[in-house]
């Protein structure tokens, strides 16, 4: 089901004039005129529902006058009533609740009238947001983010992301009635434009899926952000397989998928919010540019860390360093058996390593052994560390840093 949100402001009052008008240039529809934006878009999107928010001094009387009186002049001493209570900031849900379902039937669609407070402090803030996710169970939703009261538009945008975080919600359109930009002269002439803020979308999802990807690692939060934005759909895939092959530890195959990427990113400025954001993901990606897995593996380890991944961390760790064993003997890093073989090799030799080698050694296998298996180290110091998170973060860090630096 789809439902539109919308805030209803003060509106201005000229004696000679009534409150006023404004005529909405929709994008590729044609024009609306109104003093009353929401209903003019609930008309035009024509969602299932519309949840209509308004403070103890927003404008009612001018929605049951422009909806329902010309029809229905019964109505009004409940709008005269609606229009003292408005005045002095005063009008209740229990006036509100008698012309709900007039509204609905001038409407042509499920209506729902609720108040909020003005949100001038923080408490006021979250009881809008909780109001506004009282009226919304899922489905599709669009936002007017229209009002007379800036900060009321910007708790709106703020709502969706919150709505589509509690709620099975996808956020299908954000308006705005750009009344400051109507022209006072030319063929629009007092032609009142009607804004899609997709950008201010795109930019947000963005913020939100680098801030993702740096919490999980997962690539593929990308994909879906670059293909809008004009990356070709299977150089987009190559983001999803990555995150899997990353997680596997099939590196090479990883490391393949992110160049296709980087080669594409790198050759073809991005359009749209995308193009903000190449740069920052360029860098993210930046590790596959290098043919060196000891290095792939180390880089991985620390930004493992980074996000307090720890066990990914001791793996990667451990791992560049038998990479790195590997490549000092003539061994071929990528063979299981070679692998093996040398760190058996080196086991057996540990006690001629310096001690800080072998303590760095020990610590990153136990702990990778421990982590995987859910199960206490076996070395006192060892159990320690795993108690403490500051100390497991430095050691690690101390380790994996010792062992692929020198």
């Amino acid at each position: 089901m789809s439902t539109l949100i919308t805030f209803l402001g003060r509106g201005r009052h000229d004696d000679n004039t009534g409150y006023r008008r404004a005529r909405y240039r929709f994008p590729e529809a044609g024009l609306r005129e109104s003093p009353f934006f929401g209903i003019e878009l609930a008309r035009q999107l024509q969602p299932a529902r519309v949840v209509i928010l308004g403070t103890p001094g927003s404008m009612w009387s001018v929605l049951i006058e422009h909806l329902v009186q010309p029809n229905n002049p019964s109505l009004e001493a409940e709008r005269l009533a609606l229009l003292d209570a408005e005045t002095n900031q005063r009008v209740t849900m229990e006036q509100l609740a008698p012309v709900t379902e007039f509204v609905r039937e001038a409407a042509g669609m499920d209506a729902e009238l609720r108040l909020i407070p003005g949100a001038r402090e923080s408490d006021e803030q979250i009881r809008i947001l909780q109001e506004i996710a009282e009226t919304i169970s899922g489905g599709r939703l669009h936002l007017d983010l229209t009002h007379g009261f800036r900060h009321l538009g910007m708790l709106g945008f703020l709502s969706a992301y919150f709505l589509e975080a509690l709620r099975s919600v996808r956020v299908d359109g954000l308006w705005y009635a750009a009344l400051d930009m109507t022209p006072s002269e030319g063929p629009q002439e007092g032609e009142t434009p009607v804004l899609r803020l997709d950008g201010l979308d795109a930019v947000h999802r963005w913020i939100e899926a680098l801030a993702r990807f740096d919490s999980s690692g997962d690539y593929g939060v990308f994909a879906p952000l670059l293909e809008r934005d004009g990356l070709p759909e299977d150089k987009a895939n190559c983001l999803v397989e990555a995150n899997f092959l990353e997680t596997t530890l099939n590196l090479a195959g990883a490391r393949q998928r992110l160049r296709t990427v980087l080669q594409e990113l790198e050759s073809n400025p991005l359009t749209g919010a995308s193009g903000l954001f190449q740069g920052k993901l360029i860098d993210r990606l930046a590790w596959a540019r290098s043919n060196d897995l000891g290095d792939n593996q180390r880089k991985l380890a620390l930004r493992a860390l980074g996000r307090r991944d720890y066990p990914r961390a001791a793996i990667f760790g451990f791992e560049a360093f038998l990479t790195r064993l590997c490549n000092d003997e003539g061994e071929d890093p990528s063979d299981h058996a070679s692998r093996e073989r040398v760190r058996d090799g080196f086991a057996q030799t540990l006690d001629r390593e310096p001690e800080w080698k072998r303590d760095a050694w020990h610590l990153l296998r136990q702990l990778r052994n421990a982590m995987a298996h859910g199960t206490p180290p076996r070395h006192p110091r060892m159990r320690e560390i795993i108690r403490n998170r500051q100390r497991l973060h430095r050691e690690l860090e101390a380790a994996i840093q010792r062992l692929n630096n020198t």
